[in-house]
């Protein structure tokens, strides 16, 4: 199977000051398209966005990965432009009141052309969400990236998708803290859990299973108290078996960033 093949039309975006950031909007926005020998793997991208601070304006460094069903990977690095949107206006309240007339009618195209524009942005993610939904292992959660490919194929088979559900857990965690959003939680618990039972049959080795069985443990203890999701997350990381998973992935994401942070630092 070939190398799979990251399409990008945009290599850095706007983004609103304080917006959470999600997966979808992000592979819309910067306009990303994952192949794999000619299939679409879009919805197996995922970001590390641990740089990323979304309370101060400033470009911040986003590194993205796709990873295909042989454990093959491609990654980027992209920028994201946090700012505010200020108003200004000059106009004199005379002029204001002469163009009132005029400028409801633009109020009210412009209004028409948003509509159109959502309307057709929902049916596109409306497609894109059907074809992820039949994706059998589905990256899309995971906030872990790698720009070493050749270090994660030497992950066994069961490494490597028992990894991806724990970095899916943790993305889900991470973003549970800074939207508070419980149902979106849920939605995502609830995929992992779905991608698990399909994982069971995959699996090769008893141990693996027995590992998945305490992933499923934690996304219940999730549910239960989700205030203490990380750290439900973080210990299961840290468990036996898990923990030497973990470093593998866990080493090279920080590399990435230490030479992100450098090449930021150069650039100013």
């Amino acid at each position: 199977m070939a190398k799979p093949i990251l399409t990008i039309q945009h290599k850095m975006i706007d983004w609103p000051l304080g917006k959470p950031l999600l997966n979808s909007e992000l592979i819309n926005q910067f306009g990303i398209v994952a192949t794999s020998d000619n299939q679409d793997i879009t919805g197996m991208v995922s970001f590390n966005t641990s740089q990323v601070k979304l309370d101060q304006p400033g470009q911040y460094p986003v590194a993205v990965m796709v990873v295909n069903s042989q454990g093959e990977t491609a990654t980027a690095e992209l920028t994201l432009n946090v700012r505010t949107y200020e108003q200004a206006n000059s106009v004199s309240p005379a002029t204001r009141q002469k163009n009132k007339p005029k400028r409801r009618r633009t109020w009210i195209i412009v209004i028409a052309v948003l509509i159109v524009i959502v309307i057709a942005w929902w049916a596109t993610a409306a497609n894109r969400a059907h074809r992820i939904e039949q994706q059998a292992n589905n990256a899309e959660q995971s906030s872990q990236i790698s720009n070493n490919s050749s270090s994660i194929s030497k992950l066994s088979a069961d490494n490597l998708k028992l990894a991806k559900q724990v970095a899916a857990l943790e993305s889900a965690a991470k973003q549970y803290e800074k939207d508070k959003n419980q149902q979106e939680l849920q939605n995502k618990l609830t995929e992992i859990q779905n991608q698990n039972q399909q994982l069971q049959s995959q699996l090769k080795s008893d141990n693996s299973k027995q590992m998945l069985t305490e992933v499923n443990q934690v996304i219940t203890q999730i549910e239960q108290n989700p205030e203490n999701a990380s750290s439900t997350v973080n210990t299961l990381k840290e468990k036996d078996g898990f923990s030497s998973i973990w470093t593998s992935i866990s080493s090279m994401v920080n590399n990435l960033i230490s030479s992100n942070s450098s090449s930021s630092s150069n650039s100013n």
